[in-house]
C-alpha cells in the first residue's frame, strides 16, 4: 500500500513537471473564439397583471313589474338574445290592447276629418267659380271658407291625435316586448338576484352576465417604464401554467394611480389553449419592455471571466490574448449585452479561457473565415 501510493505522488509530480516544461516553452494553448457582434437589446421587467373580460353586466330590467320566472341559475351559459327572464304581462297586454284600440278610433276620426276637410274643399271651389255671375253670393262664400278652414284644423287635431295614439302603442309594444329580460351578449350567470313574485323597479339588476370568452390583459405598469410601451407594441405574456402568449398592446390608459405610481395598460390576446379554463382576474405575467429597444456590442457568455470582482474577456490580436476588463449589461439569449474597449467582429476567447494570461499565444480556428468559405460554396 505505502509503494502504491509513493508511484502516484511521482507519477503525478511527473506530470506537473511535464506540464510546466510545456507552459515554459510558451506553446500556443488551443482555444476556440466567437466574434463580438451587435445586437438588438429590449431589456424587460416581469410586472403581475390579470385577465380580465370586455364584458361584464348587471342585466336590468327596461320596465318595471313583477318577475313571473327566471330561466337561468349561476354557471349557466347563455347566447346572446336567450330569455333570462321575464315579468308579468297580464297588465301589459291589457295596456296593449287599449292603445291598439285607441289607435283604431283615432284612425277612423282621421278619416272623417279627411273627408269633411275635402268636402269643404270642393263646396268652396265651386262657389268661388261662380264669382262674377248673378248666381254668386258672396255670404254663402264666406260660410263655405269658415267651413273650409274648421275642416282643416279638425283634420289638424286628427293627425296630432294620431301621433299621441300611435306614440302610446309603440310604448305599450315596448313594455311587452321588453318584459322578457335577454341577454345582451354571449357569456355565463355569475350571480342572480331575483326570484318569481320580486317586484322589480326600472333599471333594477336581475343577474350579472359575465363574458368569460372575450379578454385581455391589464397590467398596472410603473410610471417611469410606462413610455417604453406604445400601441401596436408586442409583449410576452406567460400564464401560471407556463404558457407563453404573443400578446399585443391595445391602450396604454393614461390615468395614474397615486398609491402605486402606475398606469393601467391594456393587452390583446388571441385564441389560447391552455391547460386549463381561462378565468377573469387570473394571475399572468407580463414581461414587460424597461427602455425602448436599442443595439448594443454583445459577447458570448461563455467568454466573461471573472477575475478579482471584475468582469474581463480575453481578446485575439496577432496570435495572442490581450486582456479587457468589461462591464456587463443586459441578457440576451446566450450573450450579453457590454461596454469596453471592444469593436464589432472582433474575435474573443470563449473556450479555455479559464487560464490564460495576458500575452499567451493561443491557436484556434477563425469563424468568420468558416462561415466566408460556407457562402462562397456554390449551391447543390
Amino acid at each position: 500500500m505505502h509503494h502504491r501510493l509513493m508511484f502516484i505522488v511521482a507519477l503525478a509530480l511527473a506530470l506537473g513537471l511535464s506540464a510546466g516544461n510545456a507552459l515554459a516553452q510558451g506553446g500556443p494553448a488551443r482555444v476556440i473564439v466567437d466574434p463580438v457582434a451587435m445586437v438588438d437589446v429590449k431589456e424587460t421587467q416581469p410586472l403581475v397583471a390579470r385577465l380580465v373580460s370586455l364584458a361584464q353586466s348587471d342585466v336590468a330590467t327596461r320596465i318595471p313589474g313583477i318577475v313571473s320566472s327566471v330561466a337561468v341559475q349561476p354557471g349557466d351559459r347563455v347566447a346572446k338574445g336567450d330569455t333570462l327572464a321575464a315579468l308579468d304581462e297580464e297588465l301589459l297586454a291589457i295596456e296593449l290592447e287599449g292603445a291598439t284600440a285607441t289607435v283604431e278610433q283615432v284612425k277612423a276620426g282621421l278619416a272623417a276629418a279627411q273627408a269633411q276637410l275635402e268636402l269643404a274643399r270642393n263646396s268652396f271651389n265651386r262657389t268661388s267659380q261662380l264669382r262674377g255671375s248673378a248666381a254668386f253670393s258672396q255670404g254663402r262664400a264666406e260660410d263655405l271658407q269658415s267651413e273650409f278652414s274648421r275642416a282643416e284644423a279638425e283634420l289638424a287635431r286628427a293627425r296630432a291625435a294620431m301621433a299621441v295614439g300611435e306614440a302610446a302603442l309603440r310604448s305599450a309594444q315596448y313594455r311587452v316586448e321588453n318584459s322578457t329580460i335577454r341577454a345582451p351578449f354571449d357569456g355565463v350567470v355569475l350571480s342572480r338576484s331575483a326570484d318569481p313574485g320580486d317586484y322589480l323597479a326600472l333599471g333594477e339588476t336581475v343577474l350579472q352576465l359575465l363574458d368569460d370568452r372575450s379578454i385581455e390583459i391589464e397590467a398596472d405598469v410603473p410610471t417611469d417604464i410606462v413610455g417604453a410601451l406604445d400601441r401596436g407594441d408586442r409583449v410576452t405574456a406567460i400564464l401560471d401554467d407556463g404558457t407563453a402568449l404573443q400578446a399585443v398592446v391595445r391602450a396604454v390608459i393614461p390615468n395614474e394611480r397615486p398609491s402605486t405610481r402606475t398606469r393601467p395598460v391594456r393587452v390583446e390576446v388571441g385564441d389560447v389553449e391552455a391547460s386549463k379554463p381561462l378565468a377573469p382576474g387570473q394571475s399572468v405575467t407580463v414581461m414587460a419592455p424597461v427602455r425602448e429597444e436599442r443595439q448594443a456590442l454583445s459577447v458570448a457568455t461563455d467568454a466573461i471571466v471573472q477575475q478579482r470582482g471584475s468582469w474581463v474577456v480575453f481578446a485575439v490580436a496577432d496570435g495572442a490574448v490581450v486582456q479587457k476588463p468589461v462591464t456587463l449589461g443586459a441578457a440576451v439569449a446566450n450573450r450579453f449585452e457590454v461596454t469596453g474597449d471592444l469593436t464589432p467582429g472582433e474575435l474573443v476567447v470563449v473556450r479555455g479561457n479559464a487560464r490564460l494570461r495576458p500575452g499567451q499565444p493561443v491557436a484556434f480556428e477563425d469563424p468568420r473565415e468558416t462561415i466566408a468559405a460556407g457562402s462562397s460554396e456554390p449551391a447543390e
